[in-house]
């Protein structure tokens, strides 16, 4: 096992991201209910604005523990429905490397909601998944 190490939780509205690089640890909050506000009030898609958020918060928590210039995230995006109309987002995430110091991260992220699709529109979303693979380098 590595000593560069990213974890994921979820508890209550808040995902936190803990970023371990040896002795080092940094540890970022993401209030997800106020990011949905945020994005209902600006009219923003929400998945999109959420990704956005944990890829800067992912930048933010590792620069604090491993100075850096690129960024590298590598993760597949998989949705129950297109993107505005769903109430379960996966992200797997393959790889994430800091001028290429690989972060080992051992569980997925699964965000779900209350699901307010009729039921014709759950009957036929697997038509319309999402299951895309995302590689961004920042």
């Amino acid at each position: 096992m590595t000593d560069q190490r990213i974890t994921l939780r979820t508890s209550r509205g808040v995902l936190t991201v803990a970023v371990k690089n040896h002795g080092e640890v940094s540890i970022k909050d993401i209030q997800l209910k106020m990011l949905l506000g945020y994005c209902w009030w600006n009219d923003l898609p929400v998945i999109e604005t959420f990704l956005d958020v944990l890829e800067m918060t992912l930048k933010s928590a590792i620069s604090d523990v491993l100075e850096h210039d690129e960024l590298l995230v590598d993760y597949n995006v998989r949705t129950n429905d297109i993107p505005d109309d769903s109430n379960e987002v996966e992200l797997v995430f393959n790889e994430i490397s800091a001028d290429g110091i690989r972060f080992s991260i051992e569980e997925d992220l699964v965000l779900r909601g209350p699901d307010s699709r009729g039921l014709l529109r759950r009957m036929t979303s697997f038509r319309r998944r999402l299951d895309e693979n995302v590689r961004r380098v920042l």
